[in-house]
C-alpha cells in the first residue's frame, strides 16, 4: 500500500463506515467513534507500511480501531469518574453489551486492562466471536485464546475482590 493521498481517500471512503460502526460498538459514544476513525486512517497515512498485507484490508482496519478505541478508553479524562462510579458486579457474560451500565463498567475494565487481555474480552464479550475468529484476528492459537480468556476471568475476579474490600 502505498501513502498516496488519492489511494487513501478511497480507502477512507470505502472503509470509514464500517470503521465507525466498530469504534462505536466498543466506545458507545459517536464523538468519540469518529475521532479514533480519524486516528485510524491519519496513522495508515503517516504510516502506510504498517498495512503488510498479511490479511485482508478489512482485518487490519478491525484490529487497528480495536487498538485505537481500547487506547481512547485508557486515555480519557473522564476514566476516573468512571472508575469511582463502577460498581463490582456478576461476572462478565456475553450479554454485556446490551445493558448501557455493564458497557460503561466493561469500559472502564477495559482501561485498566492489560493490552492482550483487552483485546480478547472485546472480540469475545462485545463482538461474541468464537475462540477460532479470535485465534485469526490476533494470530495466534485457539488454545492461547482460551488461556487468555482465563487470565481476564481471573483479573476481573481479583479487581471485584480487591474493589469490595
Amino acid at each position: 500500500m502505498t501513502g498516496d493521498a488519492n489511494t487513501l481517500d478511497a480507502l477512507y471512503r470505502r472503509h470509514a463506515p464500517s470503521v465507525f460502526r466498530r469504534a462505536l460498538r466498543i466506545l458507545g459514544n459517536p464523538a468519540d467513534a469518529h475521532e479514533v476513525v480519524q486516528d485510524v486512517f491519519l496513522s495508515l497515512f503517516e504510516r502506510p507500511e504498517q498495512y503488510q498485507a498479511k490479511s485482508a484490508l478489512t482485518t487490519f482496519l478491525y484490529s487497528a480501531t480495536t487498538h485505537a478505541a481500547l487506547n481512547r478508553i485508557r486515555n480519557q479524562k473522564n476514566r476516573l469518574r468512571l472508575l469511582s462510579d463502577q460498581l463490582p458486579g456478576e461476572p462478565m457474560d456475553r450479554s454485556t453489551h446490551t445493558n448501557p451500565e455493564r458497557l460503561l463498567e466493561l469500559q472502564g475494565l477495559l482501561g485498566r486492562l492489560p493490552e492482550p487481555l483487552g483485546a480478547v474480552a472485546v472480540h469475545y464479550y462485545l463482538d461474541e466471536l468464537s475462540h477460532d475468529e479470535i485465534a485469526r484476528i490476533l494470530g495466534c492459537s485457539r488454545r492461547h485464546v482460551g488461556h487468555l480468556l482465563e487470565r481476564l476471568t481471573a483479573w476481573v475476579r481479583a479487581e471485584e475482590k480487591e474493589e469490595s474490600c
